[in-house]
């Protein structure tokens, strides 16, 4: 019993010494960003670690606070099958910008016993990122698929030949468990927060996000911005387009099977592992 008593203070007083979490103020799309988040740290190291989570969904307004993604299921912030809703993108109903004129920090944050996400995990990571505005501009609801992330948003970059290569798969093509979570709906005049992540190399790469329900429709694509990549990675945009080309003439369906692998089993891991990305 005094045992159990001890060790309850010594986490209580321990927690107390803990650095509180930063906040920074940025001026993006029209008001401002309140964003609760450790400092980043480190870069991507593949193109299968976008996942695109949701910080916010809502109305704008002048000051807009995020900081833990949206995780929780029965989110009370996400809507529930409203009487109609658009499911094909235009540039008429759908905008996107990647805001780069400040930083951000993207974390991979683990849940603690209690199901709550634990911002002082050891083997939390945070990743350079900048904050991707999706609004709705037209009158009527946008369905934007089912999970807490932007499940029908891929990468693109541009290659030296000229070619934008879709150089990852929208986690909505993924084989992903869909159970208990929640449709995305944006309704007429709200917006959507969410993050990309950065890559570090020596090589500028032109780079955009393209949205979409799948490669068949037409897709809404962002502001071109600067990717930092390294040589690993540039060697993949530059034969990409070439062994997606033979593959389709060899008629095999499979597109990049080992790096749907990797994404996969790193979307396995948040059910086992209790990662949140």
């Amino acid at each position: 019993m005094r045992t159990g008593v001890m060790l309850s203070f010594i986490l209580l007083v321990s927690s107390c010494f803990r650095k509180p979490l930063p906040v920074t103020f940025s001026h993006t799309g029209g008001f401002i960003l309140e964003d609760t988040s450790r400092s980043a740290n480190e870069y991507l190291q593949s193109f299968e670690d976008d996942g695109f989570p949701i910080y916010y969904l809502g109305p704008s307004k002048d000051t807009i606070n995020i900081g833990t993604r949206y995780w929780r299921r029965g989110e009370c912030r996400f809507k529930e099958y409203p009487a109609y809703c658009i499911f094909r993108y235009s540039t008429s109903n759908v905008s996107v910008q990647v805001d780069t004129s400040f930083p951000a920090c993207e974390p991979v944050e683990y849940l603690n016993k209690e199901g709550f996400i634990d911002h002082y995990c050891d083997s939390n990571r945070y990743y350079h990122a900048s904050t991707v505005i999706i609004r709705n501009l037209y009158d009527t609801a946008v369905s934007l698929g089912i999970t807490f992330c932007v499940s029908q948003m891929h990468r693109e970059m541009l290659n030296s030949r000229g070619q934008w290569v879709k150089v990852n798969k929208k986690l909505c093509e993924e084989w992903i468990c869909g159970t208990g979570q929640p449709n995305i709906y944006l309704m007429p005049g709200e917006l959507i927060i969410s993050k990309v992540g950065h890559f570090n190399g020596k090589h500028a790469i032109p780079c955009r996000l393209a949205l979409g329900r799948s490669n068949a429709v037409a897709q809404i694509y962002s502001n071109i911005f600067k990717e930092y990549i390294n040589d690993s990675l540039l060697r993949v945009i530059e034969g990409l387009e070439y062994n997606q080309s033979s593959r389709k003439k060899a008629g095999h369906a499979g597109f990049l099977s080992s790096h749907t692998t990797v994404r996969t089993d790193r979307y396995t891991a948040v059910c086992q592992n209790n990662l949140v990305w």
